[in-house]
């Protein structure tokens, strides 16, 4: 398995995906700091990392699989993904060359995603449930 930078050229393939799981993309939310994870099938899976300034909190969205990619495979695939995330937020630094020291990762995530993180260490995981929203000012 390999990982890759997200482009706008990939955004009618995650739309496909998307809208196969009766979720809407609007290409300009997504953040510019995105990954894909391929195997000798081709990508199967996506994330994007948002960062927040002023406080040390990175979020994780949209991340999900191309449909039909079974839950061993991804399990299979999340290692590479974690280990991009982890090595991409602490590589960042301001314009001075001082580190972003981002100490928390967040994400909002679907039942599946939420008892594998649960049995990973480090992950703290909420009971509760959670409907998004969102709302495009005209």
């Amino acid at each position: 398995m390999t990982i890759r930078a997200y482009t706008p050229e990939d955004f009618p393939l995650i739309e496909a995906w998307a809208k196969a799981r009766d979720m809407a993309m609007i290409p300009q939310l997504l953040s510019p700091n995105g990954f894909i994870v391929e195997d000798e099938s081709g990508p199967f899976a996506v994330c994007f990392v948002y960062l927040a300034f002023g406080c040390p909190i990175a979020s994780l969205d949209n991340l999900f699989t191309k449909p039909g990619t079974s839950f061993a495979k991804c399990r299979k695939g999340w290692p590479i993904l974690w280990r991009t995330i982890l090595s991409f937020l602490s590589n960042l630094r301001t314009c001075d060359d001082v580190p972003l020291s981002y100490k928390i990762v967040r994400i909002y995530t679907r039942t599946p995603l939420a008892r594998f993180l649960r049995n990973s260490e480090g992950w703290s995981v909420s009971e509760h449930t959670s409907t998004q929203a969102i709302y495009a000012i005209p």
